[in-house]
């Protein structure tokens, strides 16, 4: 054993995991007395779960302490060596399910007793003992009713030879049990953090699966409610134009019926065709649109042509759109990635023209890596007015209530490939929306082409279009 370590072992710290360990007692004393306060809150939060919001108010409550555990980890991981990486964090109004929300509390609460006994321990009862055992030193420098030294009590003065000799033994012993107390409580503090504050094994595949379950279950509903808008769109739409169609050619064919129609009849027919014209001219307009809702044609290009297309769509003389665009070489994201992102551009887009009263907006796509995957970056800035909000998913995974029903939509529409979507939109403005999709850098994948004869088809009806 050296000689530091016999001095630890007596209550001197003279190496430095013990120095340090005296200092983590004095530094952590303000993290541990804020476990009072917490407690208080935690009470409060219990009280309010009586209430129709006490869920959500207990999650936040839970969701502010554990955050006063942050806290705690720097004077762990600085002083005592001791990294405990928190566990992912999740949403403030899911606190109540989260299981790393009540072990932090349960660190909090605990932290406050222990921290003022550790701060005790190694500091007042570590330096009465070097007091006491310093006795003989200075005792001669105290004088007390016409004596030298200290009175233990009213007739038993500390001024004899053995009875200093006494007072130093004490010291001793109080410092030995100040640094034998002082390891036991810094082995405690350590264990609790790594019980309390650390992440257990499945902690993030259980949260993770959670997150699949979400997501799975807004692409669902998305799907869904896809399907049934195309249902509606075709028997509203195109569906009710088709039927007009065939009514007014029936009533030309029996205005026709005739070997030799009269004039008035002809005249009818032809007015019949002109309006089975429109009618038909119309239900292609609504089944464009409605195939471009599904998935544009103009993403088989890839996406710079396809957001190109809608900043021409959108720009106006009194809106300009600028649109950069950097993609690497070779690296094409995922059809359905693409596709998100294109809807993205669209939803900002419109709100910046028509809700946001925007005359620039600045489109920018690129890619960023991120181990193991590449993230496609989405960011729209423009000059309106701002004051725009995301909705906030509640604790029961249902649709999110708040926000526009368009930012609501991209919002369950990007959380279906893990993507990110963040707003930045102060009143008065500017407005930055950032959408981050991620996808993995395997092999490219395989688009569908179109058929040449369904390019030709398409070329000619544009043709017929542009000559009518």
């Amino acid at each position: 054993m050296t000689v530091a370590a016999a001095l630890d072992h007596l209550g001197l710290p003279a190496t430095r995991a013990a120095r340090r360990a005296v200092a983590y007692a004095a530094a952590g004393l303000i993290p541990a007395l804020l476990g009072a306060p917490a407690l208080v809150l935690l009470a409060v939060g219990a009280v309010l779960c009586v209430t129709r919001a006490g869920m959500s108010a207990l999650s936040l409550v839970l969701a502010g302490v554990r955050g006063l555990t942050a806290l705690h980890r720097v004077p762990l991981r600085g002083l005592l060596g001791e990294h405990v990486p928190a566990p992912p964090r999740p949403h403030p109004l899911r606190a109540a399910n989260d299981s790393a929300a009540w072990r932090a509390a349960a660190y909090a609460v605990i932290s406050a007793p222990l921290g003022v006994l550790l701060f005790a321990v190694q500091l007042p009862l570590r330096l009465y003992g070097l007091a006491l055992l310093a006795y003989p030193v200075w005792f001669r420098a105290v004088r007390q009713n016409g004596h030298r030294g200290l009175e233990l009590t009213g007739t038993l003065p500390l001024d004899s030879g053995p009875r200093v000799l006494a007072v130093a033994a004490t010291g001793l012993v109080l410092l030995v049990v100040a640094g034998w107390a002082g390891r036991q409580l810094t082995s405690l503090v350590r264990l609790l953090a790594r019980i309390l504050l650390a992440a257990p094994p499945n902690e993030g595949l259980a949260e993770r699966v959670h997150d699949l379950e979400e997501t799975r279950a807004l692409a669902v509903r998305d799907s869904a409610a896809t399907l049934r808008r195309i249902e509606r769109d075709l028997h509203d739409g195109a569906q009710a134009r088709l039927t007009a169609l065939a009514m007014a050619l029936t009533r030309a064919k029996d205005a026709l019926r005739a070997a030799e129609p009269s004039p008035a009849d002809a005249a009818k027919a032809r007015e019949l065709v002109e309006q089975s014209l429109g009618m038909a001219r119309t239900a292609l307009g609504e089944l464009r649109d409605l195939v471009r809702g599904i998935h544009p044609p103009v993403l088989d290009k890839g996406l710079a042509p396809a957001l190109a297309s809608l900043r021409s769509d959108i720009e106006s003389p009194s809106l300009r759109v600028e649109l950069w665009v950097e993609l690497p070489a070779g690296l094409r994201p995922p059809e359905a990635v693409e596709t998100i992102a294109y809807f993205c551009a669209a939803e900002l887009l419109t709100n910046a023209a028509r809700h946001a009263d925007a005359r620039h907006i600045v489109v920018s796509v690129r890619t960023e890596l991120q181990l193991p995957h590449h993230l496609l970056v989405l960011t729209v800035e423009d000059d309106g007015r701002g004051g725009a909000t995301l909705p906030l998913p509640p604790p029961d995974g249902s649709p999110a209530p708040g926000g526009s029903s368009g930012l609501r939509g991209l919002f369950e529409r990007i959380r279906t490939v893990d993507g990110t979507l963040f707003l930045d939109s102060p009143p008065g403005g500017p407005t930055t929306a950032t959408v981050r999709l991620p996808f993995a850098t395997a092999r490219p994948e395989a688009r569908p082409e179109a058929r040449p004869e369904a390019q030709s088809a398409a070329q000619s009806a544009a043709q017929g279009e542009k000559t009518r």
